[in-house]
């Protein structure tokens, strides 16, 4: 009984130690990104001055439709924020450049267009809300 115990007290421990290790990857890379220079394709697609989102799809990506594309036209609606999309096939250079591993990934881009947030996977309208708010 006791060394299942201490098996799963130490999956337990394991897990969130990964877990730690991931957003503490996450939030250095965001920051690495936000030192160097934007990538020239976005210098006149992306104005300065105001926040943005880069939204990295694919044609095949059911979720990019169903649930990640509705959420950002409700944001651009609520906001106005501008939303850049992206496809992240064709886009190889800037999914490069921002680590895009999966569809949808969305950047949050602050007004200096350097990235405060990067979401792979699905980036519920709350939470692209609540990375607004911190920009």
């Amino acid at each position: 009984m006791i060394e299942r115990l201490s098996i799963v007290l130490f999956a337990i421990a394991l897990a969130g130690l990964l877990w730690a290790a991931y957003w503490g990857w996450l939030r250095m890379r965001v920051r690495r990104l936000a030192l160097a220079a934007l990538p020239a394709s976005l210098h006149q697609l992306v104005q300065p001055g105001r926040p943005a989102i880069l939204y990295f799809t694919t044609d095949s990506c059911v979720q990019c439709r169903m649930q990640q594309a509705p959420a950002l036209e409700r944001l651009a609606a609520a906001t106005g924020i501008a939303i850049h999309k992206f496809d992240a096939v064709t886009q190889s250079d800037l999914t490069s450049f921002y680590g895009v591993m999966t569809v949808p990934t969305t950047v949050v881009l602050d007004p200096q267009r350097r990235p405060r947030a990067i979401n792979y996977g699905l980036a519920p309208l709350q939470k692209l809300q609540e990375q607004l708010g911190t920009v």
